[in-house]
């Protein structure tokens, strides 16, 4: 791939959209923050002299018809983040039709940029911790409740539990039910990763903690473990993705 070429890379997550232009590895523009239909803005990056391919992964809705059209009668190529195509790391996942997009994502941004065991954490609307071993292979992982999603459950699945939003907490409990609330709901989060972080680590034992995501700065303050924030992983796991799928065609 030219040193010049620019791709484009689009996470469509549960409640909105990112993206990102990159040159070969290095992320070249900042990261845009978008509402899940805002299609004209992605137009305005896709259209970016120079971006040359696409790819887009989604765990929401997909980019409407008329804009890949576009794209691609310009020509540009475009890629979805495919199930059926070849994995860029060795997988025991079982179901692997449906391992998530974003998950898949993470664990390519991981490659070649950890050299040891990780637990990789994308703190989103929900938390996924995903485990890949030394050699890069991929062995599974667990899905659990958000921060938001937590304190959302305990008010609607209560009578009198108000809906707390998800915020920034100090000490270990809470000293109302509201921050009792919402220590709950965030610290709960932190000691499930931690648990799983060092029941791992018997069997790994240079495991690293990896930790991506938007509530990953809520979380960080907390952990009594090392870990590597890398807040654009799943961007940058894409971009890893689209350069293979690429050079596939070449």
């Amino acid at each position: 791939m030219n040193l010049s070429t620019r791709q484009l890379v689009i996470d469509i997550g549960n409640s909105g959209i990112k993206a990102a232009i990159f040159v070969e590895d290095e992320l070249e523009s900042p990261v845009h923050r978008l509402d899940r239909d805002d299609w004209a803005a992605i137009d305005g990056l896709a259209t970016n002299p120079g971006v040359k391919n696409i790819i887009y992964s989604t765990v929401a809705n997909v980019p409407p018809d008329r804009w890949i059209d576009k794209w691609k009668n310009s020509g540009r190529g475009v890629y979805t983040l495919d199930r059926r195509r070849n994995l860029p790391f060795a997988s025991e996942y079982r179901s692997p039709e449906t391992l998530g997009q974003d998950r898949i994502a993470v664990v390519a941004g991981t490659l070649g940029r950890f050299t040891t065991a990780r637990l990789i954490v994308d703190a989103g609307s929900c938390v996924t911790l995903d485990l890949v071993d030394a050699d890069g292979r991929y062995l599974g992982g667990n899905i659990s409740p958000g921060v938001g999603m937590r304190l959302r459950a305990m008010h609607e699945g209560t009578a009198r539990l108000p809906l707390i939003p998800p915020g920034v907490v100090e000490g270990e409990v809470g000293l109302t039910t509201e921050t009792a609330l919402r220590h709950g709901g965030l610290l709960g989060v932190v000691y499930e990763i931690e648990g799983l972080f060092l029941r791992l680590r018997e069997r790994h034992p240079e495991l690293q903690l990896v930790l991506t995501g938007g509530d990953a700065p809520l979380l960080s303050p907390h952990f009594s473990i090392p870990f590597h924030h890398s807040p654009q992983l799943v961007l940058r796991g894409l971009n890893q993705i689209l350069s293979s799928y690429v050079n596939e065609a070449f």
